[in-house]
């Protein structure tokens, strides 16, 4: 796309939900991932596994890549960068008015935001963190910058006050195995959020010790997903919820964060499978059914509640189960479609008898 704010070209990368076509009206988050062209590709993997699992909700990833850096990622202009630096609140105009406007005609994008970033672009996205509650939900920061134009950001930090009634941001800020400048940021930053009340900072963070300024990025977004999105997972272990329960533990996390985030295709699928298989099939059949009327066209749940209904020796309804979620499987060139043949062609063996 063409940005007129920016006055250059950009170049977006998305990555969709797996479960973006078992729904026609389900909105996703979005995460916007700062230097797209060498963080997009492990960040969307790793969304993608950990919201199998239901660690944190499906997300619409977009890799965005900056042609200039210092002066996108910095929001304040310095000595000897004149003209190339502090372009910081342009290009969250640029983020905020032309891209998520773009991304919200294209695609089923809700108004729940997550910004991560490492290094310079940890810098902005701290930046982001610290100014922008209107703008974004939450940040990731990964070995940030934080030493530009003197500590100005941690300055701004000791003085800042609640400015609204809105939760603040949920930031995760974590620092490799890094000397100088780039440790006494770290150093300086937690004194100064230490000294601030939950209700104006929100924060977790975490050192790698044995990462480098280079290799952080992948274990530092990992962590960051699970600190952001700490809670969500309404099942972490062997417990199990029924639908209401369920109902109840999202209810109080959406107060908890101040949005409301409804359960999507994976939420559905491992807590009612986790609850079969613990020994309560009919709470396990219960959430299952409810997922497909939510989401009608999902070989995953599909298919789930076809292993449920034969849980409960119910093959007539497991057989009926399995042809859909064999028919979405095809029509979606699912990656599970080995799987879903398998338990269609034995549901009808067993049918057969």
């Amino acid at each position: 796309m063409e940005s007129k704010l920016l006055d250059e070209g950009i170049t977006a990368r998305v990555a969709l939900p797996e479960s973006y076509n078992h729904s026609d009206s389900f909105q996703y988050p979005v995460l916007l991932v700062m230097d797209g062209s060498t963080q997009f590709e492990h960040i969307a993997g790793n969304v993608n596994f950990l919201s199998t699992f239901s660690i944190v909700p499906e997300m619409m990833v977009v890799g965005i890549s900056a042609k200039n850096r210092l002066k996108h990622f910095t929001h304040t202009e310095i000595e000897g960068y004149e003209g190339r630096s502090g372009g910081a609140e342009q290009y969250t105009r640029f983020l905020r008015d032309e891209l998520l406007p773009e991304l919200q005609n294209k695609y089923r994008v809700s108004t729940y935001t997550v910004v991560t970033g490492h290094s310079l672009s940890g810098l902005y996205t701290s930046y982001l963190a610290t100014h922008h509650s209107d703008f974004i939900n939450a940040s990731i920061s990964v070995s940030p910058s934080l030493w530009w134009d003197e500590f100005t950001l941690i300055k701004d930090i000791k003085l800042a006050k609640q400015e609204s009634e809105k939760p603040p941001v949920r930031w995760f800020v974590s620092m490799a195995n890094e000397p100088n400048e780039m440790a006494e940021s770290y150093e300086r930053l937690l004194n100064a959020l230490e000294a601030k009340p939950e209700s104006i900072f929100n924060w977790e963070s975490k050192q790698f010790p044995n990462e480098t300024h280079d290799s952080t990025p992948l274990i530092g977004n990992v962590e960051g997903l699970k600190s952001v999105f700490r809670g969500f997972n309404a099942v972490p272990n062997i417990e199990i919820k029924s639908l209401d329960q369920l109902q109840a533990f999202y209810a109080n996390y959406d107060k908890a964060v101040g949005y409301d985030f409804p359960m999507s295709v994976h939420q559905y699928n491992v807590y009612g499978l986790k609850a079969a298989y613990e020994g309560k099939v009919d709470w396990g059949q219960a959430i299952l059914e409810r997922g497909v009327e939510v989401f009608d066209q999902s070989e995953i749940l599909w298919d789930s509640l076809a292993t449920v209904y034969s849980m409960n020796d119910n093959n007539e309804s497991a057989l009926k189960a399995s042809n859909k979620a064999l028919h979405f499987a095809r029509e979606h060139q699912s990656k599970y479609i080995s799987e879903i043949e398998a338990q269609n062609s034995d549901l009808k063996k067993q049918t057969e008898r």
